[in-house]
């Protein structure tokens, strides 16, 4: 039996309860006049030395029909101080008549490549510019209720999830929306009654190549008390030595764009609003070209975007501006495992290109991951 694990056999249920440990700190240095300028996610690197996220969870499995998550997690803000916040609490019941299964409580939503993942899953120091722009500066995170239908053909599986709730503000993001100069994108995001929904189709031509399709949409309130819309579309194709097997060589080449549109309105100046729409793209590789080394390559592009018109006596303010960004990314990857313990070095080199200047930045990470696979 697994180091801290309970697996107990009663009479009407197999009950499997473990925890798990996940550690991500790093140390490095950027161009750029201060973090917060190639920044954007909570947990991207804001100062020379941080520590990303200490994530503590703990997993609950009844036989195949029940699971539940919770996990809190504790970092360095950009104030240099420790912050900590709940990431996700929530129950799921698996295995439904017709191939439903449905979560509910605080998740992390299912929208797009990214934003269901934990920070220990990213294959980049940093979030992808859509998850930190358009979706949150944690991510989109979901108060609410999720339904899943899954449907497994021959070769192919087609998923169809449907969420509703609140989308989760956190505490440092209401501090930034009280004292920001309305020169931010952070209102255009998601902040009360939230729609979503993903289509999520695989191919599998043989086990040696694999396809991943999806669609995404959302729709919910935004911070100028008006409406966002969101579309998104992502491709995967990975190619695996050893098939379904682990193990081997594997390399996986995708991409994925967003589109949005936000209705804002500026705070002082009701009369004043409109609305705008924004473009974001990311294409990525992924090499693992040994057991245990991971060669990453990552390409984004935001769109930028200001709305407003001139106020104040000629003074111009936007309700809603967010920079041209492009970014290129390259990160080399060493893993290690003993047991249920995994952990990994990580040495990236980002150059990012905007409005304001061009700006490199090198990280070095070290990662420990304790445990089994997290009920997702």
């Amino acid at each position: 039996m697994p180091f801290f694990a309970l697996t107990t056999s009663l009479s009407l249920a197999d009950i499997d309860l473990f925890p798990t440990l996940h550690f991500n700190g790093l140390i490095g240095d950027t161009s750029a006049p201060s973090f917060e300028d190639i920044g954007g996610h909570a947990h991207d690197p804001n100062e020379n030395f941080a520590l990303q996220g200490l994530d503590l969870g703990l997993n609950l499995r009844i036989d195949d029909w029940f699971a539940a998550f919770v996990n809190g997690n504790i970092f360095t803000n950009s104030d240099h101080k420790l912050e900590s916040e709940w990431e996700e609490a929530f129950v799921k019941l698996k295995n439904l008549p017709g191939g439903f299964e449905i979560r509910g409580g605080r998740f992390l939503n299912r929208l797009g490549l990214q934003n269901n993942l934990h920070l220990h899953s990213w294959n980049f120091v940093n979030a992808n510019l859509s998850t930190s722009q358009f979706l949150g500066e944690e991510g989109l995170i979901t108060e609410g209720i999720e339904l899943t239908w899954q449907h497994e053909f021959e070769q192919s599986f087609l998923a169809l999830t449907t969420s509703y709730g609140k989308a989760a503000v956190h505490a440092h993001e209401e501090e930034d929306h009280l004292g920001h100069d309305h020169e931010s994108s952070d209102d255009a995001r998601f902040t009360d009654d939230l729609v979503t929904a993903r289509a999520l189709f695989g191919y599998n031509h043989t086990d040696f190549h694999q396809h991943r399709f999806g669609l995404n949409a959302a729709w919910g309130d935004n911070g100028y008390h008006r409406n966002s819309s969101l579309h998104s579309i992502d491709y995967s194709y990975t190619w695996r030595e050893n098939g379904l097997e682990a193990g081997g060589r594997s390399f996986s080449i995708g991409a994925e764009y967003f589109h949005r549109d936000v209705q804002w309105a500026h705070p002082e100046n009701a009369v004043n609003r409109g609305s705008s729409s924004q473009n974001e793209v990311m294409a990525f590789a992924t090499y693992r070209f040994a057991d245990q080394w991971i060669a990453d390559l990552r390409y984004e592009h935001l769109q930028g975007r200001s709305a407003g018109p001139e106020i104040d006596r000629g003074e111009i303010e936007y309700a809603f501006a967010s920079p041209t960004r492009d970014r290129f990314s390259i990160a080399l990857t060493r893993e290690f495992e003993y047991k249920e313990l995994f952990s990994h070095v990580r040495l990236q080199y980002s150059h990012d290109d905007t409005d304001e200047g061009k700006d490199d930045s090198i990280w070095l990470q070290f990662g420990i991951n304790f445990g089994r696979g997290e009920v997702r």
